[in-house]
Formats: C-alpha cells, sequence, structure tokens
C-alpha cells in the first residue's frame, strides 16, 4: 500500500457575523482536554493549518447542534466495525456532547475501509441510508483518485448539510439504493483504484456566437446530466487540463445545480481587453452565495475558466464565496480582477462595499499615497540629493480603488522597482510614481515591493501585477 496524501481538508469556517470592513477569523481553540484526532496512521497531522480547520468545524458543530465530530486513522488489523465500536465508546466516556450526539469517522488505508460510527441520538438525522451514501459517494471517488484528504472534506461538508437540512425538518431520501449496518455503516474504500466511468460525458460544443450566459446555461445541463467529461469545448484549455487532475461527483455537481438555481440571472462584466468576463450578482456583499463566474475567451469562443476561480475564491461555513487573497491575483486572475473595482476585500477576502471616503483626491486614477523612505546604506547621499533616493513606500491605499483591487497594494509595501523582463527598473519616488501615470490604460502595471511577513518575522520581495484602470 502506498503512503496515503495527508487526509483533512475543511472549510475555513468563520464564526459570527461579518462586518461591513473587517470580518474576524476563526481563532483555533486551545489544546483540546480530549482527543479529537487520533491519527495512528500518521496522516492527518503534519499541516497545522488543516488541523485548525479541523477544530474550527469540530467547535461549531458542537456549538450549533451539540454535535461532538472525531476521526481517527489507524492501520489496526482489528475488524474496522470492531474497532469502530469499541472506539466510539471509549469517545462516548469522554463526550464533549450534552446529550450523546456523536460521530467518528475511522479510515483504516491498511484495510482499505472506512467507517463512520453514529451514536443512537443521532441516528434519525444521520441514517443508515444516509451514512453508507456519503460513504459510497462522497469518500470513494476522491479514494479512488488517490485523494483521501478530498473525500473526507466532502464528507464533513454532507455532515454539515443534512444537520442543517434536519434542524429545518427535512428527511433524508437517498438518490440511490443503500446497504447499511448497524449504527452506521462501512464502504470498501477502493485508495488508488481508478474507475474508468468517472469521467465520462457527452461533448457539449462551443460556438463562436455563445455569450457568456449561454456557455453557462450549457454548463448547468451538464450538471443536471452529471457530465463528468473534462474536455468539454465550453472549458477553457487550463480548466480542461484542472478537471483531468480534479475529482468530480454526483454529489459535487448536484450541489452546484442547488447553489446556482438559488442565484439566477446576473451581470456580465467585460474586460478591457475583450478577452476576459465575470458573470456577477453584485453588489457583492449583499449576494455573498451567489459566486462570481469567470470566462475567457479562447480561439474566438466563450470558455469557463474555473481553474483560475478553484485557485482563488473560497467558501466558509454558510457557502459564503470569499478570496484567498494571497491567490487572488495570480497568474489569469489579474485580468478578472476589474469587475470588483469599487469593491474592498477585508483581511479575510470578504468583499464590502467602501464608505464614501471626503479626503480622496479628485481625479486619483490608482487609489494610493506615498511617503518617503531611503536605504540606510544611502542616508547621507539621501540628505545631498533627496530627490534622487527617496524611495515611495505605500502609506495609505483606498478601499475599492485599483491600487488595491487590480494590483493587491498594501499598506507598508516599500516598492523598489517598477517594470518587468527587459523593462525591469530601480525606482526611486519620483520614477515610480510617473510609471504609475503613464502605464497604459488596460496594459499590465508591475511593481517590485518589499513586503514585511509578521508571522514568520522576515522581509521578503514580491512582484505585484494588474491591469491598468
Amino acid at each position: 500500500m502506498k503512503h496515503l496524501l495527508a487526509i483533512l481538508s475543511a472549510l475555513v469556517l468563520v464564526a459570527g457575523c461579518q462586518s461591513q470592513n473587517k470580518t474576524e477569523e476563526s481563532k483555533a481553540p486551545e489544546t483540546p482536554k480530549v482527543r479529537l484526532i487520533i491519527d495512528d496512521a500518521y496522516t492527518l497531522m503534519d499541516d497545522k493549518k488543516l488541523m485548525k480547520m479541523f477544530y474550527d468545524f469540530n467547535k461549531r458543530m458542537l456549538e450549533e447542534f451539540d454535535v461532538d465530530f472525531r476521526v481517527i486513522s489507524t492501520t489496526t488489523k482489528e475488524d474496522i466495525d470492531l474497532y469502530a465500536n469499541r472506539k466510539f465508546n471509549e469517545m462516548q466516556r469522554q463526550s464533549r456532547s450534552k446529550s450523546g450526539k456523536a460521530l467518528l469517522l475511522v479510515v483504516n488505508p491498511a484495510q482499505d475501509k472506512v467507517r463512520l460510527e453514529v451514536s443512537q441520538a443521532l441516528e434519525p438525522v444521520y441514517t443508515d441510508a444516509f451514512v453508507s451514501y456519503i460513504e459510497r459517494k462522497g469518500f470513494v471517488p476522491y479514494f479512488r483518485d488517490f485523494k483521501v484528504a478530498d473525500g473526507v472534506y466532502a464528507a464533513m461538508e454532507l455532515i454539515r448539510d443534512r444537520a442543517y437540512e434536519a434542524a429545518q425538518g427535512k428527511e433524508f431520501m437517498p438518490p440511490m439504493q443503500s446497504k447499511s449496518i448497524g449504527g452506521g455503516a462501512k464502504s470498501e474504500a477502493h485508495i488508488g483504484q481508478s474507475d474508468s466511468e468517472a469521467k465520462r460525458g457527452a461533448m457539449v460544443g462551443a460556438e463562436s456566437g455563445d455569450s457568456p450566459e449561454d456557455v453557462m446555461n450549457k454548463y448547468l445541463q451538464a450538471l443536471k446530466a452529471h457530465n463528468r467529461n473534462p474536455d468539454l469545448e465550453i472549458y477553457s484549455k487550463a480548466t480542461r487540463e484542472f478537471f483531468r487532475k480534479w475529482t468530480v461527483t454526483t454529489i459535487n455537481q448536484d450541489h452546484e445545480v442547488d447553489s446556482l438555481s438559488r442565484c439566477p440571472g446576473g451581470e456580465v462584466l467585460y474586460g478591457p481587453d475583450g478577452l476576459h468576463a465575470v458573470l456577477a450578482h453584485r453588489p457583492y456583499d449583499k449576494q455573498r452565495k451567489c459566486a462570481p463566474y469567470f470566462f475567457k475567451k479562447e480561439e474566438g469562443k466563450w470558455r469557463l475558466d474555473i481553474a483560475t476561480m478553484a485557485r482563488s475564491i473560497r467558501f466558509n461555513a454558510d457557502m459564503q464565496w470569499h478570496f484567498d487573497l494571497n491567490k487572488r491575483l495570480e497568474g489569469e486572475g489579474i485580468y478578472y480582477a476589474f469587475a470588483f473595482d469599487g469593491f474592498g476585500f477585508d483581511k479575510n477576502g470578504y468583499p464590502f462595499t467602501p464608505k464614501q471616503n471626503g479626503n480622496l483626491p479628485q481625479g486619483m486614477r490608482w487609489g494610493f499615497q506615498c511617503g518617503a523612505w531611503y536605504k540606510p546604506s544611502e542616508k547621507e547621499l539621501y540628505k545631498q540629493d533627496p530627490k534622487r533616493y527617496a524611495r515611495c513606500w505605500i502609506r495609505n491605499v483606498y478601499y475599492g480603488m485599483p491600487a488595491e483591487v487590480r494590483l493587491g497594494l498594501d499598506v507598508q509595501d516599500y516598492v523598489v522597482g517598477v517594470g518587468e523582463g527587459p523593462e525591469a527598473r530601480a525606482a526611486n519616488y519620483v520614477t515610480f510614481m510617473e510609471y504609475m501615470k503613464q502605464v497604459p490604460s488596460g496594459s499590465v502595471a508591475s511593481v517590485t515591493v518589499l513586503r514585511y511577513d509578521k508571522k514568520n518575522k522576515r522581509q521578503y520581495k514580491i512582484v505585484r501585477r494588474g491591469i491598468a484602470p
């Protein structure tokens, strides 16, 4: 058996209400008194960020539904049913639930099996049919592609969604026949056993006359038909490559259909280059469950750019979308940033509508202000010729303006250069300001800055790229 990939990947759960300007980050809970994760197979604990996500998920389930959810990875030779039952009884003696509601997920890569154990108090909610369904349709498609982490992630989403449905009085009606075992169910994991039927589906063509709305309608029909062909013509080239590697399940597709059905209409915003477009539901801060969709024109045809969306867009526990600020302007992302002009981003990447700022100078193109700095080694030269040796540090960035939205500049960035390749050059205060004024509208502006990493307490150099307004 090959060594498994790291297991746990979960949604970033954000507790509480989100304000216009700031969304409070979920704080990692203190070290729990009981073990929420037992990682005897050495597949869970390597990534501290992922562990924080799991603890956040556990905390959310406990606070909202009084459900104590835990995970075990093991390589024991003991029968998984007996093992899960024994560990579940041990867990119940240290239950964090006040009403005896508990779930235990056991993954055994040595036996190639997975089991979800359910307490008696939760059996009416997480029925045998439901448990068997998510194991077979939630876990296994990912496990087959050696994506154990994604499988567990998908299961956690389904467990959460089922809790919300149960709170609304909805029963679970499985769309398939399921065999079950006791209070919970086990399944063959099929880890690394590829499914030849997993990426099948009829071709969906793209026409030169199709608008982004037409392409979106074709995509919706493909989702409803559970078409998992990665090479549909309505996908951009990068998206086809993405889907060849990405696991897509019927559950994923059904969830996306449901999400799109709740977000009809929208408006298409076209980029200045005529080659990029965004299907948007604005104002973004009032439509947080309606994610933007990206389109790229290739070979004269509009195609979905889901590859860029997957890189930069994230969802919280309530399925509200936000940007990964570290990924938003990577690669093709700079060409879609225009669609978010006028909206700021809080520290978690959630868009908000800035208040009107009376101090914004009229006619300001980018929306930033500079302070002056100089290299310590050039102190004496600066005193003699400050105009030549003074450089710009970003003293202020106005929310919703291109400096933030398109270029990704941040307060305390120290500008050291402009341009790239043969045109790259060092920049003092004057040359930087001239560059920002003269870069042609619609072309790519490149600014090299020194940025301080508070977490690791170090300064690093980064190139910011964006389409000039």
